[in-house]
């Protein structure tokens, strides 16, 4: 018997428009015939077997797609691995762990990650971060605002293919996140883990007598009275410059004038450094039923600083839920984060205090003998007490807090066909009062002041989206996916600023109290975007892979004739493996993507396009004490009281600023080996940046408010990326079931520099003519070669023309072979890209013991350590501190040091921007190890208890550095927060 209907395609078309009620059929075939029981057993075995695969789900783009059919170059983060670390910022945790993304960062209690995917632009200049989407929410504001307790799933999507369907600002790539949902049944977990940090410097600031040592050195060296050279010492000698010998250091009773501040030997760097603990708790509910689903939880993180005073505390809220209101036709759902988030000042000044620990002279006291604040005095830098500064500001807290609804509809009118609207609004609220105590350290004087901020913004985002599958002749499928968005951006700044107040007491110190400088200040900023896209994959017979997507999006960034950027991708994937004439048994899966695609970048200031004018008060006079009256004039002849003010421009409007472009292409290779025992992925993409949005920085004789935003400059960037990786199952002799999954990861990224405009081109380094940017990496660095020190007098007088010249000097490269060294010969002589960077992660599961270990490391790249202007001079900052590795300065005797020659008076120039201060930035850590046990479930059962773990991890045990590093951790090598050692218990318990 045979059967006829018309072709599938058409019969659903025509039920769609018959009947929005009924099911899309199954498609059936012109002829039907019974099969044999033995080819229907067998059927129905592979179709069990197939159920047993489990099919992975990836977030790509409004949607979500099976990863085998994947032609983009999506990484997936295992959240599993980072799960026993501290959460504050999961992209602090994922370091390494995904090859194109380069993340750096700090040890500050609320460090945001400074987060680069394939390179990047025009550095300072530019915008360079990528788009955050959590929960189909997008943003820009990083992942340190939420919970990481809470995430399920990160994607990351490095190339254009994957990443255009977000379009406007996707151009340095995009991570999606997507947070947990509810199941069947009903969950209660709760975690807990508590964490010590630790670190400490080897910079060895020198103590008062050792100062006082190097001090005389230096003026020996420059044949100088030592005792002449600081009132602080007075030095016990024999006098002879040829043979000098010191006998004794002497301080005087007082070091100032007012005899109230006596020498010390302050440890400075103790005294603002201490172990700190970290605290991280997380409940969370979820359960439902076939209908209903939902995930609740509550998270609070306090993590103190190792600098003593500094302070992070977060406590979030979050509820997702998801219901079905018509079984397979309409579901409904939402999600919610609210944050609160409290840090204080001191996690802002961190850097500036440990820089003042170390450059501080340790004979500066605490406290003088009135109780009050030691300080500099005469032969001593102005530098701030940094003890102060942790204390009076240990309740200069500001508040940050932040709301994420989302709410969406899905209605599927037949059964392939979903419609999906959905309403989001991103708002997030700063407060800060800011006061600053009036106080007298040494020689330095301040008044008080209140500084008041109160910022908010928010964001809308509306859209709508239909998507379509369609499968023929089961082996055409077909996913299509249409939608328009619209976003609306708004943003409101306003501070208060006064001074003059009668208490130094906090409670006491409101606007209303001030009594002089009294002012307010305040801004604003919208955008909207209205964007439409579309997305189709096809996947032939699972052979033959294909994408295309288009994006066209308006902003009002942007001049009426060019609001709109189209920003199309297309894919292609070829899996060979499926392919009949491929018959290698121990290739589970090979396949070859190919990509093409654009992106865009819009971040600008909604007032990029328009002139702006601003009322400017006062101005300061760079050659006096004396302050004009900037725009204010005294129109009326008053010669007193409120002077009416005038405007100034501030920026000079561009209105044919446009879309800034990237365009990138892909080749990808991923292959599994042995029944996916041994699997790898390899990575080459080429992109190009054009039309950088950027803001120029004129020169003065432009006027004023000169400096515009402007369509400049073209950047490219290219490279390799390879995942290798074994997971399985092992057994040997009294060891049974082991579970081992290892992994290493490897990308390297190069930048090139191709057009500039001609009024940004030096603003890194050159000298504007034949040595720019231009061709170079914008990473580049500009300046002198340092080639040695000076050994003898014959070599100086063998060398060209250098002021300053002498033994135990740096000797600098003359470039330009014309026998004199001057500006000329300077040159781009460093790079801070490394050549690669990767990763290695380890874990193994036996029995109820899990083990994990992962390393992370950067090859190549140059860093400067500023460390060594205090380190390894005596002249660039004569009135403070220096380290001990002046002690071991050069000297006829001891001619092998790296360490110029002690002097007083910098003659040769030493602090210029030179390779003396830069050295190679590779380094290797272990970043993580840890330790968890899963007690027995028959002994949990009678507690109640589901699951539980105890675990014991460690970050930052061990850093590894070539020979000759200075930088003591290269990966924060200047005056930054550093990242501490952690050592970390934690307990899991699911009831």
């Amino acid at each position: 018997m045979k059967t006829f209907s018309m072709h599938p395609l058409a019969r659903g078309i025509h039920m769609l428009l018959t009947s929005s009620t009924l099911l899309l059929p199954t498609f059936v075939l012109a002829e039907q015939q019974t099969e044999p029981p033995i080819q229907e057993e067998q059927k129905n075995n592979e179709e069990k077997e197939q159920q047993d695969i489990e099919i992975i789900q990836v977030s790509y783009g409004y949607a979500s797609v099976e990863k085998k059919d994947l032609t983009g170059a999506i990484a997936t983060v295992h959240v599993e691995d980072i799960a026993d670390m501290p959460a504050g910022n999961i992209m602090q945790n994922l370091q390494g762990r995904v090859p194109g993304l380069h993340i750096t960062t700090n040890g500050n209690p609320n460090s945001a990650a400074t987060v680069r995917i394939r390179g990047q632009g025009l550095g300072p200049l530019g915008n360079n971060d990528p788009l955050y989407i959590i929960d189909g929410i997008p943003t820009k504001s990083g992942l340190h605002e939420i919970n990481s307790n809470d995430i399920a799933d990160v994607q990351v999507l490095r190339d254009a293919a994957a990443a255009s369907i977000y379009g406007s600002r996707a151009g340095n790539g995009v991570i999606v996140v997507t947070t947990k949902k509810g199941h069947e049944g009903l969950d209660f977990n709760f975690r807990f883990n508590q964490t010590r940090e630790s670190y400490s410097y080897d910079l060895n600031p020198l103590n008062t007598e050792q100062r006082g040592m190097a001090v005389w050195r230096a003026a020996v060296n420059d044949k100088t009275n030592p005792n002449s050279a600081s009132p602080l010492y007075n030095f016990d000698w024999n006098g002879d410059y040829d043979n000098p010998q010191l006998n004794s250091v002497n301080l005087p009773a007082f070091t100032d004038p007012d005899n109230l501040q006596r020498p010390a030997d302050t440890r400075w760097f103790d005294l603002v450094t201490h172990e700190a603990d970290v605290r991280d708790f997380n409940a969370s509910l979820s359960g439902g039923d076939e209908t209903s689903r939902f995930y609740s939880s509550l998270g609070y993180y306090n993590s103190d600083g190792i600098v003593d005073g500094s302070n992070f505390e977060r406590m979030a809220f979050r509820l997702n839920s998801d219901h079905e209101l018509i079984k397979d036709r309409l579901k409904v759902g939402q999600t919610f984060l609210l944050t609160n988030q409290v840090g204080n000042l001191i996690n802002d000044l961190a850097g500036q205090i440990l820089g003042l620990s170390i450059e501080q002279q340790s004979i500066v006291p605490v406290f003088n003998d009135e109780g009050g604040w030691g300080g500099p005095v005469p032969g001593i830098t102005d530098r701030d007490n940094p003890v102060r500064i942790i204390e009076q500001n240990r309740d200069n807290n500001h508040r940050f807090n932040k709301v994420m609804p989302g709410f969406y509809a899905e209605y599927s009118p037949l059964e392939d066909l979903k419609l999906k609207s959905s309403l989001s609004v991103d708002y997030s609220q700063f407060y800060f009062r800011n006061f600053t105590r009036s106080f007298k350290a040494g020689t330095l004087t301040f008044g008080d002041r209140l500084t008041v901020d109160n910022n908010w913004s928010r964001s809308i985002i509306a859209s709508n989206t239909a998507s379509y599958k369609v499968v023929l002749d089961e082996k055409h499928s077909f996913n299509l996916l249409a939608g328009i968005e619209q976003i609306n951006f708004k943003r409101e700044s306003a501070r208060a600023i006064g001074s003059g107040f009668a208490s130094n007491d906090r409670d006491f110190a409101f606007l209303s109290q001030a009594t002089r400088d009294v002012r307010v200040e305040g801004d604003g900023d919208s955008w909207a975007l209205d964007s439409q896209f579309a997305r189709a994959d096809y996947n032939y017979d699972d052979r033959y892979l294909a994408s295309a997507t288009v994006r066209r999006d308006g902003s009002s960034r942007f001049g009426e004739n060019n609001k709109y950027g189209t920003f199309p991708a297309f894919s292609a994937g070829w899996v060979l493996s499926n392919e009949e004439f491929f018959n290698l048994a121990s290739v589970s899966n090979l396949k070859l993507r190919l990509s093409w695609g654009e992106t865009g970048n819009q971040e600008i200031p909604g007032n990029a396009t328009a002139t702006t004018y601003i009322p400017r008060y006062a101005t300061q006079s760079l050659f006096t004490n004396q302050q004009d009256e900037g725009t204010a004039y005294d129109i009326t002849g008053a010669n007193g009281g409120t002077l009416p003010s005038g405007f100034v421009r501030a920026q000079t409007g561009n209105p044919d600023l446009k879309w800034e472009t990237s365009t990138q292409s892909n080749i990808g290779l991923d292959i599994d080996l042995f029944s996916n025992t041994v699997y790898a992925s390899f990575d080459w993409y080429q992109k190009e940046t054009r039309d950088i949005l950027t803001l120029t920085r004129p020169i003065a004789t432009l006027g004023e408010g000169a400096q515009k935003w402007v369509n400049g400059g073209t950047i490219e960037n290219n490279g390799f990326e390879m995942i290798l990786g074994y997971q399985d199952w092992l057994s040997f002799d009294g060891w049974e079931d082991l579970k081992v999954d290892a992994s290493f990861n490897l990308s390297k990224s190069r930048n090139k520099v191709t057009a500039l405009p001609q009024d940004v081109i030096n603003s890194f380094g050159g000298n504007g003519q034949d040595k720019t940017i231009l061709g170079r990496s914008i990473n580049s660095v500009y300046g002198y070669v340092a080639d040695g020190l000076f050994q003898s007098q014959s070599q100086v007088d063998e060398h060209a023309t250098q002021a300053g010249a002498a033994p135990g000097r740096i000797r600098w490269a003359d470039l330009d072979g014309n026998g004199v060294i001057n500006e000329n010969d300077q040159d781009f002589f460093a790079t801070t890209d490394p050549d690669f960077i990767y990763g290695l992660n380890l874990t193994l599961n036996y029995k109820d013991w899990d083990f994990n270990m992962f390393w992370q490391g950067v090859e190549g790249g140059q860093i400067r350590n500023n460390w060594r202007l205090f380190t390894d001079f005596t002249s660039l900052n004569i009135g403070s501190n220096y380290g001990s590795r002046v002690l071991d300065a050069w000297t006829v005797q001891n001619s092998d040091s790296t360490v110029p020659a002690l002097t007083l008076v910098d003659t040769n120039g030493e602090g210029r921007q030179s390779s003396f201060f830069w050295e190679e930035g590779s380094y290797l850590k272990l970043r993580n190890i840890s330790v968890g046990y899963r007690p027995n479930i028959d002994l949990l059962d009678k507690f109640g208890i589901q699951e539980a773990r105890v675990y014991l991890q460690a970050s930052n045990l061990l850093t590894l550095t070539p020979g000759g590093t200075l930088s003591e951790d290269p990966e924060t090598p200047n005056e930054v927060f550093p990242v501490p050692r952690r050592i970390t218990l934690g307990l899991e318990m699911t009831f």
